[in-house]
């Protein structure tokens, strides 16, 4: 189900705000319906993955948050809680920039008559994440390739030695990522202060406007509440 890219904008902003500022329900409020589109995007195991590990780390938080635990325990229960208070954040995005197209948030963008030292910082950092994913991956094969694994006795008799041999690579493979779709952003034109055209399709569908009247809702829910 394919959703304008403004629709999106706004369902991320909504979202992060009831997610850091609003009680936990109107969070899982935001989860639902993320967890929908994603779904019909076919992306079913990583919603299965994030509920896996949303409800778990809220799950142990919830029992271990009453008992005295000492210093050690403490740090895994702040652990708990921003993982379950920031995941929903995470997955919002996730959905924004998996699904995102670079020209039709470009097309999004100039009808906006957003200027481009916001636009192009914008469209470099949707085409960050991925790369960096993919680029993390290869690491990792290689590494796998090695024999050095994240769960071996190997890994486990020297975490100092796979710290430096999976997060070295990727440390200098990022800024090289970074240089590169900056560079690329600029040879494209992106810079260019005269108006563009696109051959992107994008409007407002029904969908659209059920994501923004669900989001409506939940914030004057919020609003009517306080």
């Amino acid at each position: 189900m394919k959703l304008d890219p403004r629709t999106k904008l706004f369902l991320a902003v909504v979202a992060n705000g009831m997610i850091f500022t609003a009680p936990l329900v109107y969070s899982l409020l935001m989860v639902v319906v993320t967890s929908i589109l994603l779904l019909l995007e076919g992306k079913w195991k990583f919603v299965c993955t994030f509920f896996f590990v949303y409800l778990g780390a809220a799950f142990f938080f919830d029992l271990a948050k009453n008992l005295d635990i000492g210093t050690s325990g403490t740090i895994v229960l702040a652990s708990l809680f921003l993982m379950y208070r920031i995941m929903p954040a995470c997955a919002v995005l996730y959905y924004v920039i998996t699904t995102t197209k670079v020209n039709e948030f470009l097309a999004c963008m100039s009808r906006m008559r957003i200027s481009n030292k916001v636009t192009i910082p914008l469209i470099v950092m949707i085409r960050f994440f991925p790369t960096v994913f993919d680029e993390s991956r290869a690491i990792g094969n290689a590494m796998r390739m090695r024999g050095i694994r994240l769960f071996s006795l190997r890994t486990l008799k020297s975490p100092v030695a796979f710290l430096e041999y999976r997060l070295v690579p990727l440390l200098v493979s990022i800024t090289k990522i970074g240089d590169e779709l900056s560079i690329a952003a600029v040879t494209r034109g992106l810079s260019a202060e005269t108006k563009r055209t696109c051959v992107a399709t994008i409007g407002f569908r029904w969908v659209d406007f059920v994501v923004w009247a669900y989001c409506i809702a939940v914030v004057v829910m919020f609003l009517l509440r306080n």
